[in-house]
């Protein structure tokens, strides 16, 4: 049986690093995104495109946003409060990632599946 090359395939979790510390990068990562401290290119290399070009159109968007009212960029200054992962499939774990600032507690649901021996989040959400 010959394989498909261009079939998806979802690694071992023998064979991935531990997501934990790349989960506690991306969360607070996407919220300085938004808030125009941060480019969404330092975060390419662990985003799938369809999340990269999301992301991206909502920073340009709120950028102009910004502009339009005067807002000034400020840096939030976020601390991962708790973070919960679990998989119910080999190779993809679905998380939850609490942030909080002076402001507010913010959620951030990421789901990270295996590429290549590492993990790319296909799906980012805060809430």
């Amino acid at each position: 049986m010959q394989r498909d090359i261009f079939q998806e395939e979802f690694e071992d979790f023998e064979n991935l690093p531990d997501a934990t510390e790349q989960l506690k990068f991306i969360a607070p990562a996407v919220v300085e995104v938004l808030a125009g401290v941060r480019t969404v290119e330092q975060l390419s290399p662990m985003l799938s495109e369809n999340i990269y070009l999301k992301l991206r159109d909502r920073a340009a968007r709120a950028a102009k946003s910004r502009a339009e009212s005067g807002s000034r960029v400020e840096r939030p200054n976020l601390v991962v409060r708790n973070l919960h992962q679990e998989s119910n499939k080999p190779g993809v774990i679905q998380s939850v990632v609490l942030l909080s600032s002076s402001i507010r507690t913010r959620a951030v649901a990421i789901r990270l599946e295996s590429r290549n021996r590492r993990w790319l989040a296909t799906a980012v959400s805060i809430l």
